[in-house]
């Protein structure tokens, strides 16, 4: 038996995004539960749902908008979820004013937490910055660290001019 939900999550910056999830897989004595495509494993209280490193092709100047979803299993635990910037909390930086920190959500009564970090516009600055968001409970710490790379268009990695 396969049960499929699907939830969509509203950022503090008006931005959607959809959480398709595959909650639970029975086959025989076997369950397998998926978020977005990922397991999630029984054993761990916290699990960052998708890889924990990710490389992103943005153009610079334009806006962009990093996503960071955990599973947790504890319902009584204090869980903090939070953005660093080079090891920096975002207010911290020199870029204070261009990188904002969404405020938190959850799904699911609590168990998929959401938090995003967004860009206003891609600077070199940040194509040599690793983006982490780090999530703590009592029992261990998560985190999910993302890159920027510059995006290439066609031969020479030039943008076509429009006529």
């Amino acid at each position: 038996m396969v049960i499929h939900t699907q939830h969509w999550v509203s950022s503090a910056f008006g931005i959607r995004m959809k959480l398709s999830f595959t909650t639970k897989a029975t086959l025989g004595c076997l369950c397998l539960i998926l978020a977005n495509g990922f397991q999630v494993s029984e054993d761990e209280s916290l699990m960052i749902i998708g890889p924990e490193y990710s490389q992103i092709e943005a153009d610079p100047g334009e806006p962009l908008v990093l996503h960071c979803d955990v599973f947790t299993k504890s319902d009584t635990d204090e869980t903090l979820i939070y953005w660093l910037v080079n090891g920096s909390f975002p207010e911290d930086t020199l870029s204070h004013d261009r990188i904002i920190e969404s405020n938190e959500s959850s799904l699911e009564k609590g168990s998929i937490l959401h938090k995003s970090l967004l860009l206003k516009n891609i600077t070199a600055e940040d194509l040599n910055s690793t983006f982490c968001c780090v999530v703590t409970s009592v029992q261990e710490v998560v985190q999910k660290s993302i890159t920027i790379k510059a995006t290439t268009h066609g031969c020479g990695g030039n943008k076509r001019k429009k006529n």
